[in-house]
């Protein structure tokens, strides 16, 4: 067992001694840490000029929200914000009234998930529609947000079976909602998928050379003709390959998150997630749903690794592995697929980016298979751990068997 954690150790010096894969890295961390922080660069602006820095407007903002933290989210509160809002005269840019800035302004938040039910697909719910909304509307609001999740889902063309399910899973969630701050965790939701598509690109840089790099080297032949070169050998670069992704996933993964936490703010972990997402169907809290977002992506990062391991174990050079990779990475982000076709529906959220993105995780659209639903947080991880012990299978095959020249 001695020599096989030396041979795992000699491939991490292999690939952590390389300068390109050390400046990688590095960057991948500038990176996260840059795109936590980046709206608190800056100013906001009022009439063109500016009003206040960014990071005083999180603060301020941050101040308001958390003295309303803990308030049902009941018709009161509604009207309260209505008669706030209420007090801003007509105005191109309604920011820039004293009359917003010092009464509606500690609203804001409770205005963004309220108007958010309202809006439809012909119009949306714009600031002076919010002034003349009445009582009873007010009091009709969780009915309103009901009917419309209720006519979304059944105009899918999902079982139903699956229509039902999701109508039971919104049937579980606790209303009226308990209002709470919950901006350190909607940063992190909003993040995670280009966070996801930095740290599937390291990934595939790093595990890149796994086994091409033997081929332009000529090290094949030793290895292969060596004792433990067909058995042993290969086994320490599959485990340094998945090893080296999850250090790699969950230092991104909980850099990103703590810091968003700390930057913005630790509170509403327990928050419903309908505050972020007011249509999700799904009973979570922010903490759960944050959990849940990790454990998917770590499961996307690991079929990242054995897709770019198998690439590798087939072509003779790194920089081949790289490009294809960067294509299946990137490519998908570009477009997207319509929930009517939901075959194609669900085999897009399976490419490994689609997966670290909360709407693919916590989708309306179920999966299906002979009359089992499965929701997307359980399909997906298991469909990565799936296809990612084939590829692996694949990868030790093509490269103990490989044509020696």
């Amino acid at each position: 067992m001695r020599g096989f954690w030396n041979l795992v150790g000699f491939e991490y010096k292999k690939i952590l001694c390389k300068r390109s894969i050390q400046f990688t890295l590095i960057l991948s961390v500038i990176l996260t840490v840059f795109n936590v922080s980046v709206t608190l660069f800056g100013d906001y602006y009022v009439d063109g000029t500016p009003y206040e820095s960014n990071y005083a407007a999180m603060v301020k903002d941050r101040a308001y929200a958390r003295s309303l933290s803990g308030r049902p989210l009941d018709s009161g509160l509604i009207m309260e914000t209505v008669r706030a809002y209420a007090q801003i005269p007509p105005s191109d840019v309604y920011q820039s009234t004293q009359e917003y800035q010092t009464i509606a302004r500690p609203y804001s938040d409770i205005y963004e998930v309220i108007r958010s039910v309202f809006n439809t697909a012909s119009k949306r719910f714009n600031m002076e529609d919010f002034q003349m909304l009445t009582k009873t509307e007010a009091e009709g609001y969780y009915n309103i947000r009901h009917e419309k999740l209720a006519q979304h889902i059944l105009q899918t063309r999902m079982s139903d079976k699956a229509k039902e399910q999701v109508m039971a899973m919104d049937a579980q969630i606790k209303t009226p909602f308990s209002f709470s701050y919950t901006d350190g965790y909607t940063r992190y939701f909003i993040l995670i998928n280009t966070l996801g598509l930095f740290c599937e690109f390291v990934i595939a840089v790093c595990l890149a050379p796994l086994y091409s790099r033997e081929y332009t080297s000529g090290t094949d032949q030793l290895i292969l003709s060596s004792k433990y070169g067909k058995n042993k050998l290969i086994a320490a670069k599959i485990f340094t390959g998945f090893s080296m992704t999850l250090i790699l996933g969950l230092i991104q993964l909980t850099l990103a998150f703590f810091l968003s936490l700390a930057i913005f703010g630790a509170d509403g972990g327990n928050a419903p997630l309908q505050l972020f997402n007011s249509l999700s169907p799904y009973p979570l809290s922010m903490a759960q749903t944050s959990l849940m977002l990790m454990v998917v992506s770590l499961f996307a990062f690991l079929m990242t690794g054995a897709i770019t391991m198998l690439l590798s174990a087939n072509l003779k050079t790194p920089f081949g592995v790289i490009v294809l990779m960067s294509v299946l990475l990137i490519a998908p982000m570009l477009g997207s697929v319509s929930e009517q076709n939901i075959l194609f529906h669900n085999l897009y959220q399976l490419f490994p980016t689609q997966m670290t993105s909360l709407s693919s995780v916590t989708a309306i659209i179920q999966y299906e298979f002979g009359g089992f639903v499965i929701h997307p947080y359980i399909f997906l991880p298991l469909f990565a751990l799936t296809l990612s012990v084939i590829l692996t299978s694949l990868s030790y095959h093509i490269f103990k068997y490989h044509q020696i020249v």
